[in-house]
């Protein structure tokens, strides 16, 4: 867990995604990110999905404090951005500590900017999206701007801060099969990804899983990221040029964005699974 807190809220800043979509006959606006190009470009440089929220910042910056460790990306307009009165780049990846101070002031060269966090926003999903507008006091941060004091949280993917690379992880679709004593060996295994592993999939090497002897009575749709758990009992992970049907359970998938630093973690890496 992780999060920052609002020191000056600067101008018109808000949690915005990609907006929602069809729903003008209920008069339900787009909203979402004004430079839609530079909101994506601050996710992808973060490995995260383009449909992720993040904060939008208009003319004029907020100042922000991280109360923990984190990375970020900022994009957009040229703020004139510092972290602890140190001038920093936009379009990069920057690494943030414990009371770091993040500002800017006036825009110089456009209108607004954007700022990608490591970690998933604990903003909640209204009408299939995480946009604010305000007029409705909808989505977002309560509805509203972000001013002063308020606090944003997020839960941190641990990608570059823990000795094992932790790759967050939903229910599949038999996950239900699985007994207790399994999901908890599913998230506490420390797992090396085998150098047999290719496009196909990964191959695990580690401790199996006990609910191992239990087989699907016919074949089902797979797709990248499912983790299907074979009769060795170690989990197997389909990734892009995998098979589309399969026999094996599938206990649990890894979401694109994760699925992408998944795919870029060596050969003979050890990770582990956390369940969200």
């Amino acid at each position: 867990m992780g999060s920052l807190e609002i020191i000056k809220a600067g101008m018109m800043t808000s949690i915005q995604d990609l907006g929602r979509k069809g729903l003008a006959y209920f008069a339900i606006p787009n909203s979402g990110a004004m430079d839609a190009n530079a909101a994506k470009v601050a996710l992808l440089l973060l490995n995260k999905n383009e449909k992720c929220p993040l904060i939008e910042c208009t003319s004029n910056a907020p100042e922000i404090i991280f109360n923990d460790e984190t990375k970020i990306v900022i994009t957009g307009a040229d703020f004139n951005w510092k972290i602890n009165n140190d001038p920093i780049n936009r379009n990069s990846i920057l690494f943030v500590k414990k009371n770091d101070i993040l500002k800017g002031s006036f825009s110089k060269d456009g209108l607004r900017g954007y700022i990608a966090i490591d970690g998933d926003l604990e903003i909640n999903k209204i009408y299939d999206s995480f946009s604010t507008y305000t007029n409705a006091k909808l989505g977002g941060f309560e509805g509203r701007l972000l001013r002063k004091g308020d606090v944003v949280k997020w839960e941190s993917n641990n990608f570059s801060f823990s000795k094992n690379k932790i790759i967050p992880i939903k229910k599949g679709p038999e996950f239900d099969l699985l007994s207790v004593k399994s999901i908890e060996l599913l998230t506490s295994n420390v797992y090396k990804i085998g150098i047999d592993s290719n496009r196909m999939g990964i191959r695990l090497e580690g401790d199996e899983i006990v609910d191992s002897n239990f087989q699907l009575i016919n074949s089902v749709p797979v797709l990248p990221g499912f983790i299907q758990l074979p009769p060795s009992g170690v989990p197997i992970i389909v990734l892009q040029d995998g098979q589309t049907t399969g026999g094996y359970p599938r206990i649990a998938y890894i979401q694109d964005q994760y699925l992408s630093v998944l795919n870029q973690i060596p050969l003979g890496s050890k990770i582990q699974f956390k369940l969200n």
